[in-house]
């Protein structure tokens, strides 16, 4: 997994990538047909020779790639090859412009490459940007207020603070008993709340202790139905082992992002800025030669 800043604290977000599960998947499909495969001895080759690698460098970082995608697309779009160390990305300034798009600040992002431990990491940081940096995830941790892009809308996944001690009033009088209204009630439990409409057309759900369900079908505990970029069963989100807030994806067309400060992009990684996704790899070739 990869972590969403260059910290190495249990506390730190954890996040994902929608790179992940199909690289392990390769690695235990390539340990499967192993037994059935040659060996290198029965080719003609030595084991020796069959341990060589291509040649990589390893004083400087490795050349990275970014694809800003083709709208409706992941894999079609520009090819920029990374030769710097640091790559900003803004809607005026910056090495790559997306001029047409007002969601996107003047410097929105930066993919910056650093030496930790003897190793080049690329890193994906905010600007500070109006509308944020989000990162496409197969699976994430939400901290008490998450904001995520789900279908063509954001919302925010909020955590009830810790409730404050109740405070004794001056003069205890008996009052004729009044329900609690919804809103109050909200206060004690985790919810998704839209976000960027006004308050008359938000909408709030409300998060199951166990698991909830997000998509256009209507059992679905918090259903959409009225943005046709979600799923029927786009994501869940649910506690995991540890207590801690999870939120999955459903193999949805168009995915669940997060937005970030900070993420260490050591696979390849989808990333949205405004309305403009891109795609970057970290090493060129690099995914395919580690399988």
């Amino acid at each position: 997994m990869n972590k969403a800043s260059a910290g190495e604290t249990s506390d730190e977000p954890i996040i994902q990538t929608v790179a992940e599960p199909m690289q392990q998947y390769l690695q235990k499909a390539a340990l499967s047909r192993g037994p059935a495969a040659k060996k290198p001895a029965e080719q003609g080759i030595s084991s020796a020779a069959a341990k060589v690698r291509a040649f990589r460098p390893t004083h400087r970082q490795p050349l990275a790639m970014l694809h800003i995608l083709d709208d409706g697309c992941r894999e079609q779009g520009e090819a920029i090859r990374i030769r710097d160390s640091r790559w900003t990305i803004g809607r005026d300034k910056g090495d790559t412009a997306i001029p047409f798009d007002g969601d996107i600040s003047t410097r929105h992002a930066e993919l910056r490459c650093q030496r930790q431990k003897g190793r080049f990491r690329w890193f994906l940081l905010d600007r500070k940007s109006t509308n944020g940096t989000f990162v496409r995830a197969f699976r994430a941790s939400l901290s008490r207020e998450s904001e995520l892009i789900l279908g063509g809308r954001r919302y925010l996944f909020q955590v009830p603070e810790p409730g404050a001690e109740a405070t004794e009033t001056e003069a205890l009088q008996t009052q004729a008993y009044q329900a609690p209204s919804r809103t109050m009630l909200q206060q004690f439990v985790p919810r998704l709340i839209e976000v960027g409409v006004s308050s008359e057309q938000e909408r709030v759900f409300s998060v199951a202790a166990k698991e909830t369900w997000i998509g256009s079908d209507e059992r679905c505990q918090a259903a959409i139905d009225d943005d046709p970029f979600i799923s029927p069963k786009h994501a869940r989100i649910y506690k995991d082992e540890t207590g801690r807030w999870m939120i999955e994806d459903q193999k949805s067309l168009n995915g669940v992002w997060i937005r970030v400060k900070k993420f260490a992009m050591d696979k390849t990684t989808e990333f949205q800025l405004g309305q403009q996704r891109f795609r970057f790899q970290p090493g060129v070739n690099q995914d395919r030669t580690e399988n």
